[in-house]
């Protein structure tokens, strides 16, 4: 298995080297952000909890759209990068509060949030450690709350062409979606589904994005997502 990507060092390009990767598939890097944050408004069934952390934050991509469509939540983010951590706090709202991954921060944050949310993170935590990792994501989470894992589909070929080439996943590993499932059962958690594939047309084709929530059984999209709870 390649090295392991040392994120501190993406942390000023990260975003306008996503852009460029991504271009043929979205028009901008705000369009996928704000696309997840929308599927967790949209099928979240408290729609203003009190307190919601991105678990994997990086520079903070996702948080101004949470902030933007959980307004009166608490929002929190975290990271094992200081680096993008820093540049996360220099470009969100002044309300958000990052912390940095440690042992020390997990127990201070245990049983404490009411919404997880993880955007691509697993894939790049090395497959002997990702059990440990959603054990302690369980940890933050509050008895019945709301846990959402977002993932590339390794099914989809323009998926894996973009992974391939991208200069911060060469240390990437994907998860096929019952591997997924299984980490997230398996630490405690109750799936409320095994899977829903999102993201599956590119910019030239956007009139039919508005059919992605009636095809999403399909494993043709850019990537998946599931839906659990802890129940206690």
């Amino acid at each position: 298995m390649a090295e392991k990507v040392n994120f501190d060092l993406h942390a000023e390009s990260y975003e306008k080297q996503m852009a460029e990767d991504l271009k043929f598939f979205i028009e901008e890097t705000g369009y996928l952000a704000e696309y997840k944050v929308r599927i967790v408004k949209e099928t979240l069934e408290d729609k203003k909890p009190r307190n919601l952390l991105e678990y994997g934050c990086g520079i903070g991509m996702n948080i101004n759209f949470f902030n933007k469509h959980f307004g009166q939540s608490e929002i929190y983010g975290c990271d094992i990068s200081k680096k993008s951590l820093e540049v996360a706090e220099e470009r969100n709202h002044e309300r958000v509060k990052f912390f940095l991954i440690t042992e020390e921060n997990s127990a201070r944050y245990k049983n404490f949030f009411d919404v997880i949310f993880v955007s691509c993170v697993f894939h790049h935590i090395h497959p002997a450690h990702r059990q440990n990792s959603m054990k302690n994501i369980y940890s933050l989470m509050k008895p019945g709350g709301v846990f959402y894992l977002f993932e590339h589909n390794p099914y989809n070929p323009i998926t894996r062409k973009i992974v391939n080439e991208c200069i911060w996943d060469t240390d990437a590993v994907l998860l096929k979606p019952d591997e997924s499932y299984n980490l997230i059962k398996d630490a405690g958690f109750t799936p409320e589904h095994r899977r829903k594939y999102t993201l599956f047309f590119p910019g030239f084709l956007r009139f039919l994005r508005r059919t992605e929530n009636f095809i999403s059984f399909l494993p043709l999209g850019g990537q998946y997502y599931i839906k659990a709870r802890k129940d206690n």
